[in-house]
């Protein structure tokens, strides 16, 4: 079975709690960068790449001169006939003298570099190994949303922190890099940060996995995992992208913080991110049993162990027919400990959909998308709104 994981926005309580996570699972003494020290790293590195058909982000990784070059990913300046501005975090707007896409075929990477020139000053980024981004590495997503109805020159930046869940060694358009952090739409392009503040990916993806329903159709389904192309994929594109290493700034030594071990978990946060893990490497059933046994440290742990929960009986739905009643009890559960939890009811309406309850599906694809307007999730609320439509 054939999964592509990607993003939900509401997964604050194990965000706020990774740090401590971390001090926790981790064996060895270790002193990383804070988020804080992070943000003040990515601030200035990061700009936005906007356009009249939308927004995203990108990261300067080099400068010749008054050039600058910055790195995002082919989907945000993908048409050729379209100018794009790229805008500091200064607050000053230059027009794209130049893009290169790297992506020309549908298996490439989801790369561009976009240049402008400036007389201003502006820090390059360092660039770190990616393969050392394994499971349970500490990672920060930085870039520019749109959301709340903010737009171009409107977004303000903003970090995500997150853990790498899997590192599958084939993803379509290089997404091999994976984790779990709070995305939006408009931060597609923006870097992906280890713990010192060094560029390992590119964020691109994110929204939508994809599950095979009972009757054997193919349905989108909210999930909590997000992808980076990683920065190494990157460097093996040089020369297609008209540069050298000589002009990157690479520092590859090893983070001084280590990856949150999965071997032998001891408490609920390090057995619920080691069921993440399963769950984001197509292990559902083993998932869940990491997940249950969180809840016997800690019951009602978050609302985001049901939600995902949910997510896991899902996909082992996709060989059986029990699916519907035991996901919806999960995203229930979810919705009681968080009533504003969209996610958790646009899934439970595609299970109820699944289960032929098309007015309890209705319902709940109304609510989803309340709270997606709310929350200024523009996309997805259309695409529950769509939903709607299709039903009535």
């Amino acid at each position: 079975m054939n999964i592509n994981f990607s993003r939900y926005d509401t997964l604050t309580t194990l965000l706020a709690g990774t740090t401590a996570a971390l001090t926790i699972v981790i064996s060895q003494p270790a002193i990383a960068k804070t988020p804080q020290e992070v943000a003040n790293i990515a601030g200035p590195l990061t700009v936005q790449v906007n356009s009249s058909l939308g927004d995203g982000s990108g990261v300067i990784i080099a400068k010749n001169g008054k050039t600058y070059t910055v790195l995002t990913v082919n989907h945000v300046v993908e048409k050729a006939d379209i100018k794009y501005t790229v805008r500091t975090s200064k607050g000053k707007n230059y027009q794209a003298t130049s893009v290169t896409r790297l992506q020309t075929a549908e298996t490439d990477p989801d790369l561009a570099v976009v240049k402008f020139e400036s007389s201003e000053d502006y820090p390059v980024a360092t660039i770190a190994d990616s393969d050392q981004a394994v499971i349970g590495t500490q990672i920060f997503v930085y870039g520019y949303p749109a959301t709340g109805g903010l737009f171009g020159a409107e977004r303000e930046p903003e970090l995500s922190p997150g853990l790498v869940t899997s590192r599958p060694r084939n993803r379509p358009e290089g997404y091999t890099l994976r984790y779990q952090a709070v995305t939006w739409s408009g931060m597609s392009g923006g870097p992906v940060f280890d713990s010192e503040g060094r560029v390992v990916g590119l964020h691109g993806q994110g929204e939508f996995g994809f599950a095979q329903t009972s009757s054997g159709e193919v349905a989108p389904i909210k999930t909590g995992f997000n992808a980076a192309v990683p920065i190494n994929t990157f460097i093996a594109k040089l020369v297609a992208a008209g540069m050298n290493k000589s002009e990157l700034k690479v520092d590859n030594t090893p983070a001084t913080i280590g990856p949150v071990s999965t071997a032998n978990p001891q408490d609920a946060q390090a057995y619920y991110f080691r069921g993440l893990s399963r769950l984001d490497q197509d292990n559902p059933s083993d998932a869940i049993d990491d997940f249950n046994k969180a809840l016997t440290f800690k019951p009602n742990y978050t609302p985001e162990l049901y939600f995902n929960i949910g997510n896991a009986r899902t996909l082992i739905a996709s060989f059986e027919t029990t699916r519907a009643p035991s996901a919806i009890q999960a995203y229930t559960r979810a919705i009681a400990a968080n009533p504003g939890f969209a996610d958790a009811y646009y899934n439970r309406a595609l299970a109820y959909l699944d289960n032929q309850d098309k007015p309890k599906a209705i319902a709940d694809f109304q609510k989803a998308a309340e709270l997606y307007k709310q929350g200024g999730r523009t996309s997805a609320y259309q695409d529950a709104l769509n939903r709607i439509k299709q039903l009535q």
